[in-house]
């Protein structure tokens, strides 16, 4: 078997985005073809998802969501770093961190940081945007409102894990995993490879007020990642910070207390000083403690294997 590290970068590149195209046409393509037989639902009612839809049309739609997350990010990544490399688990950085501590530092830093996040989205929310910018944002919320609606412990535990598990593994695969190395490949700037995936990541999202803080979420990750050298605490960290707004969501409906805290429009004071804390804490010492990926983190190939490196792949 000839791996794809073999090809230059730029074809490597050409694959992985055509595996990610193909995956994305197989799945809609299948969805059309057999959603509107098999759930007498069409697109149409998908797309127009309202939080006052029928929950049939939600929980569907949520389905369809998780589904559409596997084909676009976990499976192409899962298969492309397979075809590319001999050890595709450490291509992609699936490795266990050298210190348990990590794990806990990185659900504390994002923790610690949404807070932060989540006021910078509602300031920005405040500027004047367009009429079709903010019709576009209210559409999203409603869908998000619409997929939070869990009457049941099942109903919660299919969205945390469409919500929350899914994209947790897929975008970190996708975007820490492939993009990020392949850019270092490239540009041996972890800074520069960390702020363009970053933009990436938000832009894919479609949230316009939210957009600088996903970005800003992204590079977090990404930096943790670096850090810690293990994408599984990237991921730990992604599930953290979804599966919180899911669990708030879900215990809202009963606890009057968590429903003002997750409806109001503003952080209180208290908890934005102390997340900033929490933040800054846990960074400080995931740096005194890192365990960063290698300068050579993004060759293909090890020293090893230096005899075997073809020229078109350096």
């Amino acid at each position: 078997m000839k791996y794809f590290r073999y090809y230059p970068w730029g074809m490597q590149l050409f694959l992985f985005l055509l595996m990610v195209f193909t995956m994305i046409s197989l799945c809609s393509g299948c969805l059309y073809a057999f959603l509107p037989k098999l759930a007498g639902v069409t697109f149409a009612d998908l797309i127009g998802l309202k939080q006052d839809s029928p929950f049939q049309v939600i929980k569907l739609s949520l389905i369809v969501q998780g589904i559409s997350s596997v084909a676009m990010f976990i499976l192409p990544s899962l298969l492309f770093a397979y075809l590319t490399h001999p050890k595709p688990l450490q291509y992609t950085g699936i490795v266990m961190p050298k210190k348990a501590l990590h794990l806990v530092l990185a659900v504390l830093m994002i923790l610690g940081a949404m807070p932060v996040l989540e006021q910078l989205q509602a300031w920005i929310g405040l500027l004047n945007f367009s009429a079709a910018s903010k019709e576009s944002q209210a559409h999203s919320e409603a869908m998000m409102k619409a997929y939070l609606t869990m009457p049941t412990v099942a109903d919660f535990m299919r969205t945390f894990l469409v919500m929350a598990i899914i994209p947790a593994i897929g975008e970190e695969l996708f975007f820490r995993g492939i993009l990020t190395r392949f850019l270092y490949k490239r540009t041996h700037s972890i800074l520069f490879s960390i702020l363009f995936t970053s933009v990436i990541f938000a832009y894919i999202h479609s949230n316009i007020f939210g957009m600088l803080s996903i970005a800003l979420a992204g590079a977090i990750l990404a930096t943790i990642y670096y850090l810690t050298g293990s994408l599984w605490c990237s991921i730990l960290a992604h599930m953290a910070f979804n599966g919180t707004q899911v669990i708030l969501a879900y215990m809202a409906k009963t606890n009057t207390a968590v429903e003002r805290f997750a409806n109001a429009d503003h952080i209180p004071v208290g908890l934005f000083i102390g997340g900033t804390v929490v933040f800054a804490g846990s960074l400080y010492l995931l740096v005194k403690t890192k365990t960063p990926l290698p300068a050579t983190w993004g060759n293909d190939f090890d020293e090893t294997e230096a005899a075997d490196i073809p020229e078109s792949a350096v």
